[in-house]
């Protein structure tokens, strides 16, 4: 018969358990990710390889971005006219960079933003916020005021600094005949800022200008005759029938399958998708969508 220390036997037990529990609770740890900060996201994307165009690269990173979530704050998104949501009160303007949620203007924001900064020697952060102010403020401004709200102002800007062009005339458009007023309208529903009377008076100069420009769009009974001359990467704005607005939705035009679609964060569905049908009947099925404005970028 063997003799069992017993003693020895669960002091043995034990230490092996211990080692055990503290190697299975390091390899745990190890294996939980830290939390990502906007500069972590920033960094992952942008060492890819180098697009070969401006178009080229807003479809590519747009597409990493699939599933990503549509935000419920106006605050984490900064998010301008499009989708109204609860009036906040006054607050300080500062750069909103938010790479885990979009709506649908900041996602093109930040695709055109990260392509930008992607195609030039200077792959850093601090370069991408730079791009991101320029693109989403007028003179790269940042203040409320100075935001391109309205997105056929956003059109206008970018162009004149070169960053893309405007197309919709060339495509065959017709004249936009609308009083843009939405935000003045609006202000005790939704745009807390427009409580400022100086913030109000330069929005409602804003308004004017944009209602005297000259603007062209392509009612939506005649987007299939045009979308053969469609390209990937081409900047869609939605015009639509809401009184004051110029413009509810706007995305990204993707060819799949003989058809050019719609790569966008959306309202509907929560999150940045690609249409489920192509853009020509995404218009078709939505009463309020009256046609669209096409800018090329460069």
């Amino acid at each position: 018969m063997i003799e069992i220390n017993t003693s020895a036997m669960k002091f043995h037990i034990s230490f092996i358990c211990a080692v055990s529990f503290f190697l299975v609770g390091k390899t745990a740890a190890q294996s939980v990710k830290k939390p990502q900060t906007q500069q972590s996201i920033f960094n992952d994307k942008i060492h890819c390889s180098t697009p070969l165009s401006t178009a080229a690269g807003v479809i590519y990173f747009g597409k990493t971005f699939l599933g990503n979530a549509y935000p419920l704050s106006n605050v984490q998104a900064a998010q301008t006219t499009n989708g109204p949501v609860k009036l906040q009160p006054i607050q300080q303007e500062v750069l909103v960079v938010n790479l885990k949620k979009f709506d649908c203007v900041t996602f093109i924001e930040n695709m055109v933003a990260l392509t930008k900064t992607r195609l030039s020697d200077t792959l850093n952060f601090d370069f991408y916020k730079k791009k991101l102010t320029s693109i989403r403020y007028r003179n790269a401004q940042i203040n409320y005021a100075a935001r391109l709200h309205y997105f056929s102002d956003w059109l206008f800007e970018n162009a004149k600094k070169g960053i893309l062009k405007d197309i919709t005339k060339e495509l065959g458009g017709e004249i936009l005949k609308k009083d843009i007023f939405y935000m003045s309208f609006k202000k005790d529903t939704f745009y807390g800022n427009m409580a400022d009377p100086t913030t109000f008076n330069t929005m409602k100069s804003v308004e004017s200008n944009i209602t005297k420009r000259e603007k062209f769009y392509i009612p939506k009974e005649r987007v299939n005759a045009v979308e053969k001359y469609l390209k990937d990467g081409d900047i869609i704005g939605i015009t639509n029938a809401l009184e004051g607005m110029d413009m509810a939705h706007t995305g990204f035009a993707i060819w799949q399958n003989g058809r050019v679609y719609l790569l966008h964060a959306s309202s509907q569905f929560q999150k940045v998708v690609i249409s489920d049908v192509p853009l020509v009947d995404y218009l078709l099925r939505n009463k309020m969508q009256t046609g669209i404005m096409v800018g090329r970028l460069n």
